[in-house]
């Protein structure tokens, strides 16, 4: 009989446990580490457009304010998002919808200035979602009349921009951005002393937001805190 010329010997090519764990581990460190990088590449990237975001800003209110700083419209500019109020008595009668001849011509020569800002810089432009016209009652009645109320207010200032106001730059394009809502009296302003101050309350405001806007200002708040 012949003896079997194969036999293992302790030189054999298989690979010990030892070994095995090693390279696992080995590709786990390699995974962990291209997870770390992909973080931190997301995290760097998230800043850049939040700094950008603020820049866009911060640059289109600087902008605005040089722009009313001394006209004689009396702009009312909030340093923190931009959004202009326009008092109620300069463009409606009280509980009236119906823009005033007076309002006509201060949307006349306020809106053009307004919308070449926001629309005029390409700049900025990329970054804008929405332009919007947000019409506010005080506390006066009930919740659905105001809420109708400062609906048609609203309307009423974008149909007149549109059906009304002679062309000028940007009508077009401001088509793609703008919209216009009633908030009733769910954003009511407030005396010093608590009480509700209704004169500042009936209001139209005209508000920009950006994209990833909503992402920046809660940033924004948590660096106040």
């Amino acid at each position: 009989m012949k003896k079997n010329k194969f036999k293992i010997t302790d030189n054999s090519f298989w690979i010990s446990t030892g070994d095995l764990m090693a390279g696992i581990l080995f590709i786990f460190v390699l995974l962990f580490i291209v997870q770390l990088l992909s973080v931190q590449s997301q995290l760097e990237t998230k800043e850049k457009i939040i700094e950008e975001l603020a820049t866009v800003k911060n640059k289109i209110i600087e902008n605005l304010s040089g722009e009313f700083k001394e006209d004689n419209l009396k702009i009312k500019i909030n340093p923190k998002d931009g959004s202009i109020e326009l008092d109620e008595k300069i463009l409606f009668d009280n509980n009236k919808s119906d823009l005033k001849p007076q309002g006509k011509a201060y949307l006349k020569e306020f809106i053009p200035k307004y919308v070449k800002l926001i629309l005029g810089d390409k700049d900025i432009r990329e970054h804008i979602d929405v332009i919007l016209i947000e019409g506010h009652t005080d506390d006066v009645g009930s919740y659905f009349y105001n809420l109708e109320l400062s609906q048609k207010r609203s309307y009423s200032v974008v149909n007149y921009i549109f059906n009304q106001m002679e062309d000028f730059e940007y009508k077009d394009l401001l088509k793609k951005y703008i919209t216009a809502n009633g908030r009733s009296s769910v954003k009511l302003k407030y005396k010093k002393d608590g009480s509700v101050d209704r004169n500042k309350s009936r209001r139209v405001e005209f508000q920009f937001k950006l994209k990833n806007d909503e992402a920046l200002e809660k940033v924004l708040k948590t660096l106040e805190k």
